[in-house]
């Protein structure tokens, strides 16, 4: 039986610089022979990975969970993911050319600025753990088996993968490169398998 798998996290789960073919979510359908719900994005913050995760639960039966850094929030307007973290103020968002768009578009950067006068330490970082905790121990309850790896230092209260990868691994941005993306996939795929 294929087992279904869902994959959640930021830029470096989703393989950004990388062709699609190398990316996590297709080592784990091809090396691993999963069926694969890919919902990891550049700029995703946990508590967007925590909503569909949480949305998602019930049609998988493996989840790998990438968890990001704590000073990104995201919110959710209609279909539109909007996602604040830092240097990022939606310049690519399309949010279309009508004035409801363009209304949405200025709101958004406009909220942006006054969101990180506000929004910080430590705050952030109890709110992050929350959430991981949170989600991982709803699918522990729902037995599902959950692989939850962090990219920054955590106080949760489950236990998390925290994987190193050097700079020979790494895109000249720090992003993972494709020897990256599979030293990742090797390592979360070990713990799977035990």
């Amino acid at each position: 039986m294929v087992k279904r798998l869902y994959l959640d996290g930021c830029s470096l789960t989703y393989g950004q610089g990388l062709l699609r073919e190398h990316s996590l979510g297709a080592l784990f359908r091809d090396r691993g022979g999963y069926t694969v719900t890919d919902l990891s994005r550049p700029g995703k913050s946990n508590m967007a990975m925590a909503v569909d995760t949480y949305n998602n639960w019930q049609h998988h039966d493996v989840f790998v969970l990438g968890f990001t850094f704590s000073n990104r929030f995201g919110l959710k307007y209609q279909d539109h993911d909007l996602d604040f973290y830092p240097g990022y103020q939606g310049q690519d968002l399309d949010f279309g050319n009508d004035i409801n768009g363009q209304e949405l578009s200025e709101s958004f950067k406009k909220n942006y600025r006054y969101f990180y006068t506000v929004f910080g330490y430590p705050y952030c970082d109890d709110l992050s753990d929350m959430l991981i905790d949170g989600v991982t121990a709803f699918l522990n309850q729902q037995q599902r088996k959950v692989i939850a790896y962090t990219w920054e230092p955590r106080q949760t209260q489950h236990s998390l993968l925290v994987p190193f990868i050097g700079p020979e691994h790494r895109l000249p941005d720090l992003h993972l490169n494709q020897q990256g993306m599979q030293y990742l996939y090797d390592l979360i795929q070990n713990q799977l398998d035990e």
